[in-house]
């Protein structure tokens, strides 16, 4: 809702707020099977890590550390990295969860490829307290100066070929001379 010159706030809050309902095809957004699939898709999903999430006491003392660093390994994944303040909890938030457990499957793959050292290895179940997150802020800030993980995270960026490309890369001779046919 726009706010017209001489509209105070008191004024906005008491107007009725407009809901438009878009139709797509004859369709709201959301009403078709594949939409309905992929909300169920994405609570399984929320789920998955809600159930993943450490849970214990933690306190800015532990908390503050962790989102900074986290922050700066972010960059490294080519992500945004403003993740906010977390607040005193008993279980981490899910979304965080979802970024530790990329840095997780991340540092996985380097030890396994033999680029980091396994006690680099990162378990979420183990993190109850500050203690736990004070040291896996100090592996991720670690991580987040390491050159030949660094290396690696860019290499790994590198091999993954864009969704369009992968279709491209799959096509036949053939299909290729007729989508080229078709551009002409």
């Amino acid at each position: 809702m726009k706010m017209m010159k001489g509209d105070s706030v008191k004024e906005m809050k008491k107007k009725p707020a407009v809901e438009v309902e878009i139709q797509i095809g004859g369709r709201a957004p959301g009403s078709s099977p594949i939409a309905e699939e992929l909300n169920e898709l994405e609570m399984e999903d929320e789920d998955t890590y809600a159930t993943m999430a450490p849970k214990g006491t933690f306190t800015s003392r532990g908390l503050d550390p962790l989102v900074k660093n986290t922050n700066k390994l972010l960059v490294l994944f080519g992500q945004d990295p403003s993740y906010p303040k977390v607040m005193d909890t008993d279980k981490l938030p899910t979304d965080f969860t979802r970024i530790l457990s990329m840095f997780v499957a991340a540092v996985d793959d380097a030890v396994d490829e033999g680029i980091l050292n396994p006690e680099m290895k990162i378990d979420l179940s183990q993190i109850r307290d500050d203690a736990g997150l004070m040291s896996l802020s100090g592996k991720i800030e670690m991580l987040a100066k390491d050159r030949e993980f660094k290396r690696f995270l860019q290499e790994d960026q590198k091999e993954e070929p864009a969704p369009e490309m992968e279709e491209e890369m799959a096509m036949s001779p053939e299909e290729e001379d007729a989508m080229l046919m078709e551009r002409l």
